[in-house]
């Protein structure tokens, strides 16, 4: 017998009537709980993935709100759905207590597993917690203000919030600005001072920050000359007490500098040189409004095993994904990942912060971040 599903009601305008459908659904919910129908095999079908309305733009975050008062727009905080069940604050007391050890696994979104009925976190992992094949580097491929900008503000408040400039370094190419409230973090400044920054895309400044990020992974393969080299190798040298930071190497737009003679082969060289380096706590995230070979080369796009693509074409997402897949809603922050696994899925990527505007999210975040550590 197969199993019968029971969608899960969705908010309705108050201003119309409900069809007879979505009334039955309701009254079938609020009898029959989730919890006792699963005993008699009875599946709810899972949420749709939160969706960015006038109403509600920011429907999907990465922290539990610290508090539940009531918001701009009118609407209650419980209404938002939070990626991590913490606050911020549980997060940094956690950070101050807890013996962390090296991980680069980030909460990123929630997808959408229709087959199987689910509806789960989106775990980017580059490290790779369950084995070398588990992890490596994050593309992120989408059209302008398709929301790229957005998931890398998300990755760098959580690894931000979780580690310290001890644990963990940034080094960011960041030629349309578009990062610059993390610019004074003591995550891109080394002990003398330099900064794993660049906010140009001149051939003289790509090529000093290649320089420092290859003395970087030099260093790195002389200090781990002695051992030998494998997933676990950074927890190792944390345990003996070596403070060697993990190193986060950001290449914001790769298109940019693809696109230019003068500077392809060097960003072509960088992206694979910190590739390779990923057993010594050196990892990469890539995004891309373009997926063509003169923009973005397969030889890269198949070394990341993890792919987002955010408001692309079918073309293109058949270049990122290897695949036809059907066009994802034009909604901000919706799309498909690949993961490891190579399955394709429906994702909703958070927000770093709430608000009800662009505008109140960026002041939130420069806010958030001068606060990140407990007074």
């Amino acid at each position: 017998m197969q199993t019968p599903i029971v969608p899960h009601s969705q908010p309705t305008d108050p201003g119309r009537s409900k069809p007879f459908f979505e009334i039955a659904i309701e009254r079938i919910s609020s009898v029959y709980k989730p919890a006792s129908a699963r005993k008699e095999g009875i599946h709810y079908w899972p949420e749709p993935l939160p969706t960015p309305s006038h109403q509600l733009p920011d429907p999907l975050v990465l922290f539990y709100p610290e508090d539940l008062d009531t918001n701009q727009s009118g609407l209650d905080q419980r209404e938002r759905q939070a990626v991590i069940p913490m606050t911020r604050r549980e997060v940094l007391e956690r950070r101050s207590r807890e013996n962390i050890k090296p991980s680069m696994q980030i909460p990123l979104g929630l997808i959408d597993k229709p087959a199987e009925q689910l509806r789960e976190t989106f775990l980017v992992d580059l490290h790779g917690a369950g084995g070398t094949a588990t992890g490596g580097p994050l593309l992120i491929a989408g059209a302008q203000h398709s929301g790229k900008a957005t998931a890398l503000q998300t990755i760098l408040f959580w690894l931000t919030t979780r580690f310290l400039p001890e644990q963990l370094r940034y080094a960011i190419l960041d030629p349309f600005a578009e990062l610059t409230h993390f610019r004074t973090l003591p995550h891109l400044s080394k002990a003398n001072g330099d900064m794993y920054w660049s906010a140009e895309a001149s051939e003289e400044q790509l090529q000093h920050f290649t320089n420092r990020i290859y003395a970087e992974i030099q260093q790195r393969h002389d200090l781990f000359a002695s051992q030998q080299q494998h997933p676990q190798t950074l927890s190792q040298v944390w345990s003996q007490g070596l403070s060697i930071p993990q190193l986060l190497v950001i290449i914001s737009n790769y298109q940019l500098f693809a696109e230019r003679t003068t500077t392809a082969l060097l960003i072509k060289k960088l992206a694979q040189t910190v590739m390779e380096a990923r057993a010594l706590g050196v990892y990469l995230i890539i995004t891309s409004t373009e997926t063509g070979p003169r923009q973005l080369p397969q030889e890269l796009i198949s070394k990341c095993p993890t792919r987002i693509g955010l408001g692309l074409s079918n073309r293109q997402n058949h270049e990122l994904f290897g695949a036809t897949i059907l066009p994802a809603e034009t909604v901000p922050g919706r799309g498909w990942i690949q993961t490891p696994e190579r399955h394709i899925q429906q994702v909703q990527l958070a927000l770093p912060l709430s608000g009800s505007t662009e505008s109140i999210r960026d002041t939130q975040l420069k806010l958030a971040l001068v606060q990140n550590s407990l007074p």
